[in-house]
């Protein structure tokens, strides 16, 4: 499987894309200044910000946010992210009490080509696409940082959709001051992710060692691979050649 895309189609995305980042964002701050129930979605993939947000959903009973400018470059190379900031006079008014927040992570992982392999199909049926290469980005940092964000939260949960069919699979689960409880057979996909090559322009770039979709019992090489989808397979391999020979003009 290679990855090909419209360039066009990426750059409309990654405007459209960023102006939801933030009106979601606005509306984050406001929903938790008002002390409203609030479910966030998101790849969670930079710890900074969800650092921030986490700190920023303990003390907002006690203080009043607004957004902050983000992420900002300086002329020296340094970078400054403020993602929230403290209102002035942000104390409660008429000493309102308000209970702090309950925060629970619920995290969705499945093996990166199938989460390629998904992107393609949304991409296709809903002309919604997002790049490649910042999906397996996201996917591999989420991996790296799922352990940390277990420690900020009050609950965890951390589900595998590698499934076709049936529901997702708890692969672990952290309640309260306790430690993250593991499903140790299937726990191995977060180290698996966490080596994936983001520049990878093809399954086979995926990983420099064992390629997990390579081994039996994985969707590409019982499925997507099989003898019996033959024709498909050609079908794909010549609407992907066509594609890439659009690139080149």
């Amino acid at each position: 499987m290679c990855y090909c895309s419209d360039t066009s189609l990426e750059h409309t995305n990654l405007q459209v894309h960023q102006s939801s980042t933030d009106a979601a964002s606005s509306l984050l701050v406001t929903a938790l200044n008002e002390g409203r129930d609030v479910i966030m979605d998101g790849t969670l993939s930079w710890v900074p910000f969800v650092v921030q947000t986490i700190t920023m959903a303990r003390n907002v009973h006690r203080k009043r946010y607004r957004m902050g400018p983000g992420y900002k470059k300086n002329p020296d190379g340094s970078v400054i992210e403020n993602y929230w900031e403290l209102e002035e006079e942000s104390e409660l008014i008429d000493n309102q009490k308000r209970r702090p927040y309950r925060i629970e992570l619920v995290g969705v992982v499945c093996d990166p080509y199938l989460a390629v392999i998904r992107g393609i199909r949304r991409a296709i049926m809903c002309r919604r696409a997002v790049r490649v290469r910042s999906q397996l980005t996201s996917h591999k940092r989420f991996a790296n940082a799922f352990i940390t964000y277990c420690q900020l939260v009050d609950n965890a949960r951390l589900y595998l959709t590698n499934a076709l069919e049936g529901p997702p699979k708890l692969i672990g689960w952290k309640d309260k001051e306790k430690t993250l409880l593991v499903d140790p057979d299937e726990i191995i996909i977060l180290k698996t992710i966490e080596r994936l090559n983001e520049a990878a322009d093809s399954i086979h770039e995926l990983y420099k060692q064992t390629n997990p979709a390579n081994q039996h019992g994985s969707v590409w090489k019982d499925i997507v691979m099989s003898p019996s989808r033959l024709s498909i397979q050609k079908e794909l391999k010549y609407s992907i050649q066509k594609c890439e020979a659009m690139k080149q003009f």
